[in-house]
């Protein structure tokens, strides 16, 4: 298990330098904002890539004097990029929120539904919702600091697939006292 976290470590660590050494930023900040007018609506999109270069100077004014300007030179629009997709899944969430209620609601229902069923306790399911849960966090990262476009309605469909059936065999699998 601890391999997989350490992987998936290593693999945000090498998005984020292959998007910090890629010149190809300022194109994918442009292909993200069209992507995610399909999920956000365009007020809040325009919003969102008016206050984008407000928090990327924010950022890297908090740096030293004497390495402000190199790191602007080569960070700025890879630093921009990635804080207009956070800003832009930090707008998203509540979409996943609810996901993760809908996959509660019917692991609920599911379980309740189990009475006539043997009802068994399966640990390796329910350890398996619960890293199905810990990896949503990995993939948001993933698609923060990834030097490729990927549209924001996959993400958001992605984690979404992954909430429903991670929640709901975190509560269909949990263990219960008899």
């Amino acid at each position: 298990m601890k391999l997989i976290w350490i992987g998936a470590f290593v693999l945000v660590v090498a998005s984020l330098a292959s998007l910090v050494s890629n010149r190809q930023s300022g194109k994918l900040i442009d292909e993200s904002l069209t992507s995610a007018s399909g999920v956000l609506p365009d007020t809040r999109v325009s919003e969102l890539q008016r206050s984008t270069p407000a928090y990327t100077a924010q950022i890297l004014a908090r740096l030293p004097e004497p390495i402000r300007p190199i790191f602007a030179a080569k960070m700025w629009q890879a630093l921009e990029l990635i804080i207009f997709r956070s800003l832009t899944l930090w707008h998203a969430a509540p979409a996943l929120f609810t996901i993760l209620i809908v996959g509660f609601l019917e692991g609920s229902w599911a379980r309740a539904n189990q009475k006539a069923l043997v009802k068994m306790h399966s640990p390796m399911r329910f350890s398996l919702a619960l890293v199905g849960l810990g990896f949503m966090p990995v993939l948001a990262l993933l698609w923060i600091a990834a030097p490729l476009v990927v549209p924001t309605t996959v993400l958001v469909f992605t984690i979404g697939a992954v909430a429903i059936v991670s929640s709901r065999n975190l509560v269909v699998h949990a263990p219960t006292q008899f």
